[in-house]
């Protein structure tokens, strides 16, 4: 019963507060770089030393399961492909929904990327995106507040919210652009890489009261660089910066890759977004496709409420050819 009524307390406090966090700023995947689409419009179709006519993507990730009955999941599916030598065009659709308060946004986005870099340049690519297209944001009579708090019998749905919530379903257009670069040379140790984007160029008003209140540009900054140690073994360290609204995120960490033979190669990995999670990766690489799971392990406050336990994720990209 103690137990209970503490996860509920917890439950209260960190439901509104998750509320405003979605409601002004977006979510994040442990595993950025196996959704290449959402984080930068610039790589669509844009496959810098690898081949392959099409890509099939997909990402999934539950988190939060201690902390209430329903957990907080993220999943997307995308596809993109290269019309030619120098165009990309691709799009992606991403579903969030906020655990036991049915808070749901879905993004549909559509775009082209374009090579500026030669075609006959082997080294170094560079490229520009752009994308458009819809968010949706739906919200339930299945919030509590702090209002609906009864200190002898707990939370109680049926108590007044204290909140006008003049609008339950929005849909708002939205774009997004980036540049990106690469340079990929097989007789060189390091083979660095960079991208930056800015997302919600549109700056969609999320009000519910009818106040406007717009969603503020997020600002992407990722990079690292592929390192050659011998026939055997790769190493990635990856980073990525991104800040909206006021709050920023930093994903530190590094991918070893284990050459079992000519076709396929194991993949392990650890990261730390910083003041948040320590992220344990594992995975299986063959030609262009690729595998990974992860697991957060939280480091932040939360961890008092829901444990060391905090995400499980799961991401394919599929890399095929039209014959």
């Amino acid at each position: 019963m103690r137990k209970t009524l503490i996860l509920g307390i917890a439950a209260l406090i960190v439901l509104p507060g998750a509320f405003i966090k979605l409601y002004a700023q977006d979510y994040h995947l442990s595993q950025f770089d196996m959704a290449p689409l959402y984080i930068n419009p610039a790589l669509a179709g844009i496959y810098p030393g690898e081949k392959g006519d099409f890509r099939l993507m997909a990402d999934y990730r539950s988190q939060w399961q201690k902390l209430q009955s329903k957990p907080y999941t993220t999943s997307s599916v995308a596809f993109d492909m290269p019309v030619n030598k120098r165009f990309g065009v691709g799009g992606y659709v991403i579903d969030n929904l906020a655990g036991v308060s049915n808070y749901n946004t879905l993004g549909f986005m559509v775009g082209a990327a374009y090579r500026i870099t030669s075609p006959e340049s082997k080294y170094h690519f560079l490229s520009v995106g752009m994308q458009l297209g819809l968010m949706e944001r739906n919200y339930t009579n299945d919030l509590l507040f702090s209002t609906q708090y009864n200190s002898t019998q707990g939370l109680d749905g049926n108590l007044p919210t204290g909140e006008n919530l003049a609008k339950l379903t929005m849909v708002k257009l939205d774009a997004n652009m980036g540049i990106y670069y690469k340079y990929k040379n097989e007789f060189k140790q390091f083979n660095p890489f960079a991208g930056f984007s800015i997302d919600h160029l549109t700056k969609p008003d999320q009000s519910t009261t009818g106040i406007p209140y717009r969603l503020p540009m997020r600002f992407n900054l990722e990079g690292g660089t592929d390192i050659y140690i011998n026939s055997l073994i790769n190493l990635q360290p990856i980073l990525l910066c991104m800040y909206q609204g006021g709050a920023t995120e930093i994903n530190l960490g590094i991918l070893e890759y284990y050459h079992v033979n000519a076709n396929y190669q194991l993949i392990s990995g650890i990261s730390y977004r910083f003041q948040d999670a320590l992220v344990l990766q594992v995975g299986i690489k063959q030609g262009g496709s690729t595998f990974r799971m992860s697991y957060d392990v939280i480091t932040s406050p939360l961890k008092e409420y829901a444990g060391v336990r905090g995400a499980i994720e799961m991401g394919v990209i599929y890399t095929g050819n039209k014959k």
